[in-house]
């Protein structure tokens, strides 16, 4: 997929399903990129997005796992996790999803996984510091949320999730993984395959010895050419390569 980010809405009723089969699409090849590095396989991983606008969202079905998801697997829901278009059902726990795209409505994608960096880290309460360059990409951006339960369910909870986000996009969620938002599906997906990595190679650094961060102004370079489409994309159009590689009938 060449396209960099989900296209907004159209009056025109057919150009309104191309964006949305645009958005199914890089949803599934989302799901598949972050699997071949172990995030979200075994029902251990949420990426959802919407449309501009939209007061529902996509995910896939509950019981499913990222490197199995296709076009047929995903569903339509509100933001109450009700699904809306064809059955089955979702994982009830994105409701704390539904309360962010209420509440952010420049969010159009959102990730959120346990995997081992991103956990381990988060359990000894750190987040991921610009000890490097690709760190930097969540450089002031990235918050520490450390009594997260039952959010899904509990609204003081919810709202205490929200208010601590405030305007970022990335939350640390302490003994529960990581969460990233964001307004296109490949911006996310990048961000949450390079931050996973980031967090190891952050764990690695601080067995070691203590961490030498970037500068404030160097940070911000960096964080800001991370953040330009021709980077994320780049990255982006080399994974979808690797996933159709090993993925060719994937859309017949």
């Amino acid at each position: 997929m060449q396209s960099s980010r989900v296209s907004p809405i159209r009056k025109n009723k057919t150009q309104d399903s191309e964006a949305l089969k645009e958005l199914k699409m890089n949803l599934v090849l989302g799901y598949r990129i972050l699997a071949r590095y172990g995030i979200g396989v075994g029902l251990l991983g949420h990426l959802t997005a919407r449309l501009p606008g939209a007061h529902t969202f996509w995910s896939y079905q509950w019981g499913d796992s990222f490197e199995r998801v296709t076009m047929d697997g995903l569903r339509e829901c509100d933001f109450d996790c009700n699904v809306i278009t064809n059955d089955g059902e979702v994982n009830d726990s994105l409701k704390i999803e539904g309360h962010l795209y209420h509440a952010r409505p420049d969010v159009l994608c959102i990730t959120h996984h346990h995997s081992d960096n991103c956990l381990a880290l988060g359990s000894i309460g750190e987040i991921v510091h610009p000890f490097e360059r690709s760190a930097a990409r969540v450089y002031d951006d990235m918050v520490l949320l450390e009594d997260f339960d039952n959010a899904h369910q509990d609204p003081l909870a919810a709202k205490d999730f929200v208010d601590t986000l405030g305007a970022k996009n990335c939350v640390m969620m302490q003994h529960h993984g990581v969460m990233i938002c964001g307004q296109s599906i490949q911006e996310v997906v990048v961000k949450t395959k390079e931050v996973e990595i980031s967090a190891g190679v952050q764990l690695k650094a601080m067995a070691a010895g203590k961490l030498k961060l970037l500068g404030h102004d160097e940070a911000l370079r960096a964080r800001r050419f991370k953040a330009m489409e021709k980077s994320y994309m780049g990255v982006w159009n080399y994974e979808v390569s690797k996933v159709l590689e090993e993925n060719p009938n994937l859309f017949k």
